[in-house]
């Protein structure tokens, strides 16, 4: 099935935000964290603090995306394709935090490692941070995704429509009861069954399932649809104003808002794209960002190692250059993440995948 170039699109900006932020202003090993009393990087102290709220958007459209492309496969089958896909690239960030750990660059977690490798180190009871904490979200996506493709076999019709409006809107009512409506502590479980990280991941391959199915009820009908001057206004304006509003409350600093917000505006933006009746989702319908997209996932999964391995075995060796050059400090690090990022999707994620669906599939 043909890629949506737009979503694509989406896809880069939320990675280059994901990567920004915690280069330069949150995670243990931003250069802010690392540096406090640089004056050039207390920029980043209010900036980029929502950041971490990309994700959702990851979910959303991994939600999507899953009932968008949904095929009559067995439930092994499902489980052995997504271990195919988001497996094979955390085992070589994990190899590679190991080899790091003899030159004491970086310490490891053995144990919760090996959870994380199996993709169960955010299942509520079953919770381990691992060597690199940001691989929860590889974990909760699996388990979103898997729970989500298992009610769409459910026969039983009326059933299968209550747990997919229910599972999204009781995630979110249960962040909101536990946090206050803010996501920004993934790592962490209440009572010992409700984690955070896994419920965001409820609430938004749930959203984003919502919009999928609206988008195959309406797509001939929409795409038939021919907007009027007044509607061309409307669907440009919102697409401008929701792109302006999730650009501003991932990047520009603002008080702390309900991050159910987010989760909003972004399936509506989603929908929008999908759709493509606006200006910007045509602008954005191009072949590079399917070009660029798919480096996506090996860039998140190696982006915090990297950060971690020129940190402690670079800038703590070299601190005056930090001091002195803040914002080359940042550049190399952002070219050492993307050049890993484009070598580990060749090297690893792409031929493994390949020689395991050849073998498993």
């Amino acid at each position: 099935m043909e890629k949506l170039k737009n979503i694509e699109f989406l896809r880069v900006f939320l990675i280059s935000v994901i990567v920004y932020m915690h280069t330069t202003a949150y995670g243990g090993w931003s250069l802010l964290k690392n540096f406090p009393n640089v004056e050039q990087l207390k920029f980043f102290h209010s900036t980029f603090i929502q950041g971490n709220n990309a994700v959702e958007g990851f979910f959303i459209i991994a939600g999507f995306l899953l009932i968008y492309t949904l095929r009559n496969i067995s439930t092994i089958d499902f489980i052995k394709k997504k271990y195919i896909r988001l497996s094979p690239t955390i085992l070589f960030a994990v190899l590679v935090c190991m080899i790091a750990s003899f030159w004491h660059v970086i310490k490891i977690r053995f144990w919760d490692d090996i959870l994380v490798v199996l993709l169960l180190n955010n299942f509520g009871v079953c919770f381990a941070h691992g060597t690199t904490p940001t691989l929860w979200f590889s974990s909760a996506l699996f388990a979103g995704v898997v729970i989500y493709f298992l009610i769409s076999k459910i026969k039983y019709d009326k059933l299968q429509k209550f747990l997919f409006v229910f599972l999204p809107i009781g995630a979110y009512l249960i962040l909101e009861f536990l946090q206050h409506g803010s996501f920004s502590t993934p790592h962490k479980n209440y009572m010992y069954i409700f984690n955070v990280g896994f419920l965001r991941s409820m609430g938004g391959v749930g959203v984003g399932a919502f919009v999928a199915f609206f988008y195959k009820k309406y797509i001939d009908k929409i795409t038939k649809y021919v907007l009027n001057i007044v509607a061309k206004i409307a669907v440009n304006i919102a697409e401008f104003g929701l792109l302006s509003f999730l650009v501003w409350w991932l990047i520009i600093p603002h008080r702390q808002m309900n991050c159910i917000i987010f989760v909003g505006a972004f399936a509506l933006l989603l929908a929008l794209f999908v759709f493509e009746k606006g200006i910007i989702s045509k602008i954005t319908n191009k072949n590079i960002w399917v070009r660029l997209g798919k480096y996506q996932y090996s860039i998140y999964v190696i982006h915090s190692v990297v950060g971690k391995i020129l940190l402690n075995a670079v800038w703590k060796s070299h601190p005056d250059f930090v001091k002195i050059h803040p914002y080359s400090t940042i550049s190399i690090i952002i070219c050492a993440i993307l050049i890993s990022g484009y070598f580990t999707y060749n090297l690893v994620e792409k031929p493994c995948t390949k020689f395991l669906k050849k073998k498993f599939e």
